[in-house]
């Protein structure tokens, strides 16, 4: 296992800290309590009329966004923001504070809180759903992290960022409402500026009424997901931080001005989807005991052990679905030594470690 200086692991105690240090604290109350009752903090912010509510860390291993968050809105406040005059905000940072303790997908109870829309069998569920029925939002924006397997259209570059205006129908019908979501995500896509190392990828829109983007989209209440996503030199998530703010920075701005309908969907409609064919390493150039060249993919896992989040690599062998690397490795550069590739997994990951120091690619 492998790890390094990051801000990924984002327990309770971490963000309350953040709030404070960043001037957040007056702006701050508390929404309800978790499973293990941990406080849930939402932040109000503006007094206009357009209604904006933020939600980050449903899923609690996913802190990327809530980052973005605290930046934004501390710069906001300090700057006193003349937007702020025409919005009212509300933002959850944290929607699954156990979750984000143990650095988990699920709440306490291990339930997917995104899959519990309707339902709302879960206190956080509840009270998300609660918010939205008291502040009846104009817009949602609801923000996660997705894996680093995700490539912006049928290529090898990864979706450092990935949209999604969820479909309210399983027809994945375009009403006026998911119009809006659209043309919202293709004026701020327009502000992007990628480069040859990174793109912006459209997320898979089939209907599931459980998430909760599906069900306020059908609820008539326009909803963008944003997905912080990866870049392959970039394991802490710092650059894609900074583009999330950016976003939500543009977000505000063309809501706050109405100026969300001077786009129509094909902007849209032109973000690449997303392939999950990206895996972390691809290490080719090995020797086999057969004389033969060959690769091999690597995927690095997460873990948490004493509050730090460590990375173990794991193979990903190819199957009809065509793999790329995110980084490429060249393994004839570190030894021209054979290796048994038909040993266990766990053996050839031992083998390759003597000559290949994984933690180099973890930065």
């Amino acid at each position: 296992m492998y790890t390094f200086n990051n801000k990924r692991y984002l327990p309770p105690a971490a963000l309350d800290d953040l709030i404070v240090q960043n001037n957040l604290y007056d702006y701050t109350s508390i929404l309800g309590y978790s499973v293990e009752n941990r406080p849930i903090l939402v932040s109000s912010f503006g007094s206009g009329k357009r209604k904006v509510l933020l939600w980050s860390q449903m899923h609690g291993n996913e802190s990327t966004t809530t980052r973005a968050l605290i930046q934004l809105f501390s710069d906001l406040t300090l700057k006193k923001s003349s937007f702020l005059d025409n919005l009212s905000i509300k933002v959850i940072y944290q929607l699954n504070p156990d979750g984000s303790n143990k650095y988990s997908r699920f709440n306490a109870n291990g339930i997917d809180l995104n899959r519990d829309a309707i339902k709302s069998t879960q206190p956080e569920s509840k009270l998300l759903n609660s918010l939205f029925n008291v502040f009846k939002p104009h817009f949602c924006i609801n923000l996660h992290d997705q894996r680093s397997i995700y490539a912006a259209g049928n290529t090898n570059v990864p979706a450092l960022i990935s949209f999604l205006a969820p479909s309210y129908d399983e027809s994945k019908s375009i009403n006026e409402v998911r119009e809006s979501a659209m043309a919202m995500i293709g004026n701020i896509y327009k502000k992007i500026k990628p480069n040859k190392n990174w793109s912006v990828g459209r997320y898979n829109d089939d209907f599931n009424i459980n998430c909760f983007g599906d069900f306020f989209m059908s609820q008539n209440t326009p909803t963008i997901l944003i997905e912080a996503g990866h870049h392959p030199n970039d394991f802490g998530r710092n650059l894609v931080v900074n583009e999330i703010y950016k976003c939500l920075s543009n977000f505000l701005n063309l809501f706050a001005h109405g100026n969300q309908a001077k786009s129509n969907i094909n902007t849209y409609l032109s973000i690449p989807e997303n392939y999950n064919h990206l895996r972390d390493l691809e290490i080719t150039n090995i020797r086999c005991l057969e004389g033969l060249s060959n690769k091999l993919f690597i995927q690095f896992y997460e873990s948490l052990k004493r509050d730090k989040i460590y990375f173990f690599p794991k193979i990903e062998k190819e199957s009809s679905k065509k793999l790329y690397g995110n980084r490429i490795i060249d393994f004839s550069k570190f030894t021209n030594k054979s290796i048994d590739l038909k040993q266990n997994n766990q053996k050839i990951i031992e083998k390759l470690k003597l000559f290949l120091d994984f933690d180099l690619f973890l930065r």
